[in-house]
């Protein structure tokens, strides 16, 4: 009896050190394989959500448009996207416009990590879908850091109780000398209330291109001619919270536009034809 229990526990045994080595190896490869396949595929999730969420914000300027008969304002989301660039094959298009590997008036930028899209709608354009956050797109629409400055800042985050009343909705609604930075360079100029009915009508038809403040759609409108202004000029809309919604700066040789507040800017200066 004892001669055989001995042969039994002999006869069981496990991997040797090799097997398991080998088992490993094999593991790692398998995972090598499949883990690109499955990180494509939780990407491509994002990105069909991120298309969903422009064509919803598509869908709600369109209302809006047919509602209201006026330029609504633009509607800004943050993308689920992780990875720099457009992982569906292209053209890949949304509410009729398209992109098929080069920015066009309707379509700029790519998405990436940390980026937003900003669906917005121009009257001789249509609607506009400005991607940001990618990599690919840099040389074509770069984007810069910057920052508003604490007056400028303050100035237009006061004024938002009294938006709807007072000077806010006339032809003076507007802060001259304001300063702030784009990518190193600082910059000072007038800053318009867009959503302020005079202003607002001079916007109407507007497509932002390099411009001087002399050429600005508000010169004509505005209540006072300001002598010392030489860097161009801004106009912004607020949010339903107050925040800075849209800030569009144009000077002679770019336009640019911010939609966090002055963090970060994408320059927009419209594709020479």
């Amino acid at each position: 009896m004892l001669k055989k229990t001995k042969k039994s526990k002999e006869s069981v045994q496990g991997f040797t050190l090799v097997e398991l080595i080998i088992i490993v190896a094999i593991l790692g490869v398998l995972v090598a394989i499949l883990a690109p396949a499955y990180t494509k595929y939780i990407e491509k999730s994002r990105e069909a959500t991120d298309l969903a969420n422009a064509k919803s914000a598509y869908n709600e300027l369109m209302i809006n448009i047919a509602e209201k008969e006026e330029i609504p304002k633009p509607i800004t989301f943050k993308l689920k996207q992780k990875i720099s660039g457009w992982q569906s094959p292209l053209p890949i298009s949304v509410g009729g416009a398209s992109f098929n590997g080069t920015n066009t008036d309707n379509w700029v930028g790519t998405p990436g990590s940390n980026g937003t899209c900003v669906v917005s709608y121009d009257k001789n354009l249509g609607v506009i879908f400005t991607w940001s956050g990618g990599t690919e797109d840099v040389a074509a629409r770069p984007t810069y850091k910057g920052d508003f400055g604490e007056k400028t800042i303050k100035y237009l985050k006061e004024a938002f109780s009294n938006r709807n009343e007072g000077t806010m909705q006339t032809n003076k609604a507007y802060y001259s000398g304001q300063t702030f930075q784009i990518d190193g360079k600082n910059y000072t100029t007038r800053v318009y209330y867009a959503d302020s009915p005079v202003f607002k009508k001079a916007l109407e038809g507007y497509t932002p291109k390099p411009a001087s403040y002399d050429q600005s759609p508000f010169r004509n409108v505005e209540n006072d001619y300001d002598h010392f202004t030489h860097q161009g000029f801004a106009y912004y809309t607020y949010g339903e919270d107050g925040s800075i919604n849209m800030f569009t700066y144009v000077n002679e040789n770019k336009v640019y536009q911010t939609t966090d507040e002055g963090k970060t800017w994408q320059d927009i200066t419209p594709n020479e034809k």
